[in-house]
């Protein structure tokens, strides 16, 4: 069932702490919630594990240097273009810059990562003036969502302290859920709740593989006795019988994870054959939780410097694997629900809102110069356009856009390789050479 909560906000939640989306008291249907699920939601433990710091801090810090731009159509209608007066100025300056006085643009779509990725959901709430247009945008925590009046009740933090609304229209709330949902597709899942078995499943192999290693491992045992001889030379029969084996090997089992070191009696051999197949893969699961780690956060291994022996290569793949995979959606997302409550749908195909990846390169100077390059060779920007790019100043002919000299059309082509007016063709004047050269 859809999470909703009442039409009258209830006691504020203490803060730092997220409110059930279900709009349940912690004490309700038997039980803490909080306390049965705070494995899973404490993103200060959650944080203590290396890899989750690293994994949340590549996705909020990516996702954070990408300015949000507030684009229209330019006066001739043809692309996009950043919108820097009036209006749009302002609605930029709060995306990019300042969206609030406590916060810089960055540190607010990094914060929402975070709570989209740890607690679920990601709620921005936009305060407008009284003429509806935007004037801040604050990081909020929802109380519960009223599906019958597409209403929020949010809470959050200002300079002039906590602020509580109730049934806020949903175009003043950014939701961002994150990719688990419940079943009904609207409210968000914590990754880490959603992880919370797999990761106790982890850990419990863990604490066993390290206790059976500290023992020495279980082994393969064979128990034999090596059958004494008459002054014949026959052999005799042995002091156990089959019987008798089986109980000395029971007991081995039974008392070899009691103690360290057990003492049988009679055993003249015991010869060690190897580790089970399932203690040895029980031991190679111990690196098991950097793995989900990787995949649960949607970051690959070497990015996690997980893999300290990789070639240059693999980080560089691992980058692009990051970008088109995990960066991607999430931008392509955060670009809609930002448009939909911020522009409408009035203003669909005229306006728009764009988080521009650019910024991404600007430290790979390397990769940087092999896009400019293929731009310019391709014809998709002209110089000036590229030395704008990097703050540098235009240079004369510089905004006529170029192509490689094998990149014609057929058209273009033919008009090159035919003769001039008035002058004879190439074939005509080896003719005439070689007709000269005969005689």
């Amino acid at each position: 069932m859809l999470p909703v909560s009442s039409r009258e906000i209830g006691k504020p939640a203490p803060a730092g702490s997220t409110p059930s989306p279900s709009g349940e008291t912690p004490e309700s249907k038997g039980g803490s919630f909080e306390e049965r699920i705070v494995h899973a939601r404490d993103t200060q433990k959650a944080l203590t594990v290396s890899a989750v710091h690293r994994a949340m801090e590549l996705r909020a810090k990516t996702i954070g240097q990408m300015p949000v731009q507030y684009q229209r159509k330019n006066p001739n209608g043809e692309n996009f273009v950043v919108w820097m007066s009036g209006l749009g100025k302002r609605i930029n300056y709060l995306l990019q810059d300042e969206p609030n006085p406590l916060m810089s643009g960055p540190s607010l779509w990094a914060q929402v990562t975070i709570d989209r990725l740890m607690r679920g959901n990601g709620f921005v709430y936009i305060e407008r003036d009284v003429f509806g247009d935007p004037v801040r945008m604050w990081v909020a925590q929802c109380g519960g969502y009223d599906y019958i009046n597409n209403t929020y009740n949010i809470t959050y933090f200002t300079n002039y302290g906590i602020m509580e609304k109730v049934d806020v229209p949903a175009r003043d709330v950014l939701h961002f859920p994150n990719t688990y949902r419940y079943y009904n597709g609207f409210w968000g899942i914590s990754t880490l709740k959603y992880a919370a078995e797999t990761l106790s499943i982890i850990k419990t192999e863990k604490a066993q593989a390290l206790e059976t290693a500290a023992k020495g491992g279980r082994m393969k045992l064979i128990i034999g006795e090596e059958k004494p001889t008459n002054a014949q030379g026959t052999v005799a029969y042995g002091m156990f019988d089959k019987k008798q084996m089986q109980q000395y090997a029971d007991e081995i089992n039974n008392r070899i994870y009691q103690k360290d070191v057990i003492a049988l009696r009679g055993l003249e051999k015991v010869e060690n054959i190897s580790m089970s197949a399932q203690d040895m893969q029980l031991l190679e699961q111990l690196n098991l939780g950097l793995d989900d780690v990787a995949r649960f956060w949607a970051c690959p291994r070497p990015l996690l410097m997980l893999d300290t022996n990789s070639h240059y290569n693999d980080y560089s793949n691992a980058t692009m694997e990051f970008m088109s995979r995990t960066i991607g959606p999430d931008k392509t997302e955060m670009e809609k629900e930002i448009a939909r409550k911020l522009l409408g749908r009035e203003y669909y195909g005229l306006r728009r809102i764009h988080i521009c990846e650019k910024p991404l390169l600007a430290m790979d100077q390397e990769r940087q110069a092999k896009v400019d390059k293929m731009n310019l060779e391709t014809g998709a920007k002209t110089v000036n356009e590229i030395r704008a790019e990097h703050d540098m100043p235009a240079v004369e002919n510089g905004d006529e856009p170029m192509a490689s000299a094998n990149l014609l059309t057929l058209k273009a082509l033919l008009a090159k390789s035919a003769p001039e007016p008035g002058r004879p063709n190439g074939n005509q004047n080896n003719e005439g050479n070689e007709e000269e050269g005969n005689k």
